[in-house]
């Protein structure tokens, strides 16, 4: 693993961060190798290992619980404001009261909510299928969640990938995958998608809890200039936090 760690050091990372730069997606001959070569960094022992040598967030047991508190106020906040079942948040809302996990139903709200892509995000694949099973062409470039079956609120199998190349398959809760899809944009050093921007910004700051003062992880947009955080994040944050947000 030395050799990884030195190709993606802590400073690299938060310096491109700060910069609000980031490295382009890796080349899919790339991230096969370091597949091939470093199979332990895609398990999700390595995977929670190296991202917490990058970010100092360690995804144990007490994180998880935080974390899944921290889901649950975010539902509850969407709860207390959509009063149209007809909407799409009210949709949501529906299947989650159904019996649908409460991480997946906050993360499809969040979704929702900054008008970002689901389908970049949360990839729907019959409920049998296995990974030589997946077209690449389905898959976004960045890392993103395959779900296998119809609803990812209640699938009982999701897969990981990342360059249109499934790196974690037959995980077993969409909790698990959502903490292994995101460590990628920090273990590989990828810009967040303009698609998904604010989600993953809000689940940076407010979820992981890492906010730097300066730069974003969102990719640019040339004549844009990026705000060292998405207003519509932190109003949002602001406003859970009224409802109140706890620790």
């Amino acid at each position: 693993m030395h050799a990884i760690y030195n190709r993606m050091s802590t400073k690299q990372s938060w310096t491109s961060m700060s910069s609000g730069e980031g490295n382009s997606i890796q080349s899919g001959k790339e991230t096969k190798d370091l597949l091939d070569e470093w199979p332990y960094l895609f398990q999700p022992a390595g995977m929670k290992a190296h991202f917490k040598e990058l970010t100092g967030i360690d995804i144990n047991n007490s994180f998880e619980e935080s974390a899944s508190s921290k889901f649950r106020r975010i539902l509850d906040y969407f709860q207390f404001q959509c009063t149209e079942r007809a909407s799409r948040a009210g949709r949501i809302l529906t299947k989650y009261r159904a019996g649908g996990d409460h991480v997946c139903g906050a993360v499809m709200l969040l979704l929702t909510h900054f008008k970002n892509d689901q389908d970049h995000f949360l990839v729907m694949v019959e409920d049998t299928s296995v990974p030589s099973d997946i077209c690449s062409e389905q898959l976004p470039a960045t890392p993103c969640i395959v779900v296998c079956g119809e609803n990812p609120m209640t699938a009982s199998v999701y897969m990981v990938p990342v360059d249109q190349m499934i790196v974690n398959d037959h995980l077993l809760s969409f909790t698990e995958a959502l903490y292994l899809m995101f460590s990628l944009y920090y273990i590989l050093n990828i810009s967040y998608p303009v698609e998904l921007g604010a989600t993953l910004e809000f689940l940076q700051r407010c979820i992981f809890r890492i906010n730097p003062h300066k730069g974003t992880k969102v990719e640019k947009r040339e004549k844009k200039r990026a705000d060292s955080v998405n207003p519509r994040v932190l109003s949002l944050t602001s406003k859970i936090a009224a409802f109140d947000w706890g620790e």
